[in-house]
């Protein structure tokens, strides 16, 4: 059915789906929809009183007179919130399932991509391989699994044989677990290179990077239902309400609460459209707004000194250089955002504390990404927000297990656990594997 205003029938030639199906549907006001909506009304509560057995989800085939019926618990793997899924699976086909009430992170909730991942093609797809296949003469042909596995090998040991190791390029998945992850590395160090590499080299690899050289370990500093005890939340980078719509339920939470919602992005989006206030930059001018607000932090005096000065080293130094260079004059004109802003999101973040900052993409795919990643760091560090709940730096990644991977998996630039290439991390973990 469709609703439309009057005045807008005699502006057209019919509504769309009207001349597709021939001028068969008419149309109607809201008027006419109210009335004929008891219809409805009824209908719907005729169906609640039906039998179970009348409406009810799809089923899997029985085996003999036998039907197994197992819940299984697994992880929506669409992002990285990490949502839990209850999944139903009847006769080792998974049939129907349900967001897990208990889940710390999703609290029985879902996403419209999480609620359809049963049909995504992850489990259940009729274009999902069930053998190994081999192209032959153009047409693709059934092998079984040591026909397989016996060709792969073989040409691979005859490719290492005639180029070296390092002429195989291994690329993992961060939907992998960590221990799959861990043995893929493994395996690679065995094969004799390092050729290795995984999806967070595209995303996250300036994050891993700028967060580890500020303060030593690349990750995000707290949990997705930590937002729940900001009293601040700035996303400067994200936008989590289409990228991370669970975690958006974490946000609304603290808004309940009090915590004031700060968007800073050269578009207007979804996630803006929460904002308390919306700041729109000239795209690639994170550092310069950054810079702008550290500005106003430190000419308030509003930087948590005490923790500056128990567990940063720098900051002065950070603080002479931002002082001279990045007055607010400065930062307006490369920003193009007003100066009185900068300092309303300055003060709301110093004001309201614990305050987070949330980025994803918006940050790190700029070819100066690890600099903008380590602005951010700076801007918490001053504030005294990093190691405290309702804190951090919240780095929201793409895949369920890409920070996993990252720390357990075949980055090409360290062994798992961060460790690097010297020596004493080889010795470590051949030690650890029982080799020379």
């Amino acid at each position: 059915m469709l609703l439309t205003r009057k005045s807008d029938v005699a502006r057209t030639t019919g509504p769309r789906l009207k001349r597709l199906a021939g001028n068969r549907m008419s149309t109607m006001d809201r008027r006419t929809f109210l009335k004929r909506s008891g219809l409805a009304a009824g209908a719907g509560a005729f169906a609640s009183q039906l039998p179970y057995g009348a409406i009810g989800p799809a089923v899997a085939a029985k085996e003999g007179d036998a039907k197994k019926v197992e819940t299984k618990r697994t992880v929506c793997s669409h992002c990285s919130v990490g949502c839990a899924v209850d999944a139903t699976v009847e006769n080792g086909v998974w049939t129907r399932q349900e967001p897990v009430f208990e889940s710390p992170i999703n609290l029985g909730a879902h996403c419209a991509k999480g609620a359809s991942i049963r049909e995504h093609g992850i489990v259940e797809h009729s274009h999902r391989l069930k053998t190994p296949m081999k192209l032959v003469n153009g047409k693709w042909q059934r092998l079984s699994w040591e026909q397989a596995l016996n060709e792969v090998s073989a040409k691979m040991l005859e490719i290492r044989k005639e180029s070296g190791p390092d002429a195989v390029f291994w690329v993992g998945s961060s939907k992998h677990n960590n221990e799959q992850a861990y043995l893929m590395r493994k395996f690679v160090s065995f094969w004799g290179t390092n050729n290795c590499d995984h999806q967070a080299r595209i995303c996250h690899s300036t994050t891993v990077a700028g967060v580890a050289n500020t303060w030593g370990y690349g990750a995000m500093t707290n949990s997705y239902n930590d937002e729940q005890n900001s009293k601040c939340i700035l996303f400067f980078g994200s936008n989590a309400a289409e990228a991370h719509p669970v975690s958006m339920m974490h946000t609304l939470h603290a808004k309940e609460t009090g915590a004031k919602m700060i968007v800073v992005d050269p578009r207007f989006t979804r996630t803006a459209a929460k904002a308390d206030e919306y700041v729109r930059i000239r795209s690639g001018t994170d550092i310069p707004f950054v810079f702008g607000m550290l500005y106003h932090i430190f000419k308030n005096g509003w930087e948590d000194q005490q923790y500056i000065n128990d567990r940063v080293y720098g900051m002065d130094k950070v603080k002479a250089d931002i002082m001279a260079k990045w007055t607010p004059d400065k930062v307006e004109e490369v920003c193009g955002v007003p100066e009185a802003q900068v300092f309303k999101v300055a003060e709301m973040m110093a004001k309201n504390k614990p305050s987070t900052i949330v980025w994803c993409m918006g940050q790190t795919q700029h070819t100066i990404g690890n600099a903008i990643v380590r602005a951010s760091c700076i801007l918490q560090l001053a504030l005294g927000n990093i190691g405290v709940s309702g804190g951090g730096a919240n780095i929201f990644r793409g895949h369920d297990n890409v920070q996993g991977e990252t720390e357990d998996g075949p980055n090409p630039d360290s062994l798992p656990g961060y460790y690097g290439h010297a020596t004493g991390c080889w010795k470590y973990r051949a030690g650890e594997r029982g080799v020379d």
